[in-house]
């Protein structure tokens, strides 16, 4: 773990049903040896921040059973995932203690230390998205002041937009991982065959 990071937790959304994807994406594998695509997202927070905060629904009881030794992985158990990501975001942000919190998604099992250490050294009083080519990506990186904001918000919030309207900035990073998620077989496929 990076220990400039030590006071900050990352949120990571991993409770959706992966109907773009056709069979359930989180437990598939990827990378090297046994990992699966939600194994690399949570190692890659890991090495940067002090706990993950994972929040399941869709087969969470299986998550929970992979997950549960880890002490630094929170398991939040959202009831109500069907009502979309955000309900999810919500469930996350309830248990956020640290001054600083990523967002993130747990199909997006490329993002690099560099990224979370970039966006927490221009850290501030507002919310910062990580910038390739013009296009924002993940991970968001919010202060505690905005938890209570999104929090009220109604549950069929989009979250992007809720956070773009609040102050924020863009920080620029050198990689496209923060646009690589997998949604579909095809992006799945892609993402195996790339040097890792």
């Amino acid at each position: 773990m990076n220990t400039k990071l030590h006071q900050c937790q990352c949120l990571i959304a991993a409770a959706g049903l992966s109907s773009r994807m056709g069979q359930w994406k989180a437990m598939l594998p990827f990378g090297e040896s046994d990992q699966t695509i939600l194994d690399c997202s949570i190692a890659n927070a890991l090495n940067c921040v002090s706990r993950v905060i994972l929040v399941t629904g869709y087969r969470g009881d299986e998550l929970f059973e992979r997950y549960k030794s880890n002490k630094r992985i929170q398991i939040v158990h959202n009831p109500d995932y069907k009502k979309g990501l955000f309900s999810s975001l919500q469930s996350g942000i309830q248990q956020a203690a640290s001054d600083y919190l990523f967002i993130t998604h747990g199909d997006m099992p490329l993002i690099p230390e560099e990224v979370f250490i970039n966006l927490f050294a221009n850290r501030g009083d507002d919310i910062v998205f990580p910038v390739y080519q013009e296009k924002s990506g993940h991970p968001v990186l919010l202060n505690r002041r905005y938890y209570q904001h999104i929090l009220n918000a109604p549950s069929e919030s989009r979250m992007k937009s809720l956070l773009t309207a609040l102050p924020h900035r863009f920080i620029s990073v050198n990689t496209h991982s923060i646009h690589l998620d997998i949604d579909t077989p095809q992006q799945y496929q892609y993402l195996c065959n790339k040097p890792l």
